[in-house]
């Protein structure tokens, strides 16, 4: 627990509000701290060529920011930086314009999230994701009930991933940076995995959406396909890229090709990749899949906590 945070726990203070931007380089240095937890919130704020935080047009989504009130111990006197007589950031919540939530509520201060959710009542949430703990205090606060929930387990590398040369597969497969000319060819798997992995039960195949999510990957993300004979069998890339930490997704290799040494040659090459760039890596697995769960603890990841993602219409 911080000491801002212990000071919270003593005094009892706190209060939430939107950020505006003047708070961006406070917020920034939050999201930083610990970011393989909460890199799915850094990267949908950030402006890639600029390496800066954007916050969401006030009209469709915002984000809301937990400090010590002032005169509680944990505030900080006024004119002291410029976070004033508020305080450092203990918590943050990602309201955007997608409609899904991201909370990261502080460690102390349960009975302040109800002041949360008077604020944030006019966000009507299709989906919240984030740690477990709190996923659980964000719908306690705002009354909701998930339809459908998916449980992960968050793995991060230690640290960067060391350089490693390409792992081989089976002598017939080629691994290789996709770019936007592969949209087509990589469609079908897109669209395989979105059925396998993605779907709830509440939930229907969009293709048009598929195909927009794919493009919007191949132009923003660092995607690594597998083929063989021409075709591709397999792909494995970023869904969200934060300050210093890459998170990995969509990591799926057709089922006639698995047991192959696809998985592992394209998650080398992509890990290989994101550690010339000095960056650290971050993923969330399902606790029912071994195989997966197992290829990435070979290559150095290590369980950081429970993970969900929840959704509350389709």
């Amino acid at each position: 627990m911080s000491q801002a945070e212990s000071a919270l726990a003593v005094d009892g203070s706190m209060r939430w509000r939107r950020a505006v931007g003047a708070d961006l380089p406070e917020l920034a240095a939050f999201l930083k701290d610990g970011e393989e937890r909460r890199v799915g919130f850094t990267g949908r704020l950030l402006r890639e060529a600029k390496a800066e935080l954007r916050l969401p047009s006030p009209l469709r989504g915002a984000v809301w920011l937990a400090r010590p009130d002032a005169g509680s111990a944990g505030a900080v006197p006024a004119g002291a930086g410029s976070a004033g007589a508020q305080g450092p950031i203990l918590g943050a919540v990602l309201c955007h314009p997608s409609r899904l939530a991201f909370p990261v509520f502080p460690r102390s201060g349960v009975e302040y999230d109800r002041r949360f959710a008077l604020l944030a009542s006019s966000f009507s949430p299709a989906s919240a994701i984030g740690l477990s703990g709190d996923v659980e205090r964000y719908e306690a606060a705002l009354r909701l009930s998930p339809r459908a929930s998916v449980e992960y387990r968050l793995m991060a590398a230690a640290a960067a991933p060391p350089m490693r040369a390409p792992c081989a597969a089976a002598p017939d497969i080629l691994v290789r940076r996709a770019s936007a000319s592969d949209l087509e060819a990589l469609l079908p798997l897109q669209e395989a995995y979105e059925i396998e992995e993605v779907l709830t039960p509440i939930h229907r195949f969009n293709g048009s959406a598929c195909k927009a999510s794919l493009a919007r990957a191949l132009e923003r993300q660092l995607v690594y396909v597998a083929e063989e004979g021409g075709v591709v069998v397999g792909k494995a890339g970023t869904n969200a890229r934060g300050f210093c930490v890459d998170q990995i997704g969509g990591v799926y290799t057709l089922p006639s090709r698995r047991n192959r040494g696809v998985a592992r040659a394209m998650m080398t090459s992509l890990l290989s990749d994101i550690a010339a760039q000095g960056r650290r890596t971050a993923l969330f697995v399902k606790p029912g899949n071994a195989a997966a769960t197992a290829l990435y603890r070979s290559l150095g990841f290590e369980e950081i906590g429970d993970f969900r993602a929840d959704y509350f219409e389709a």
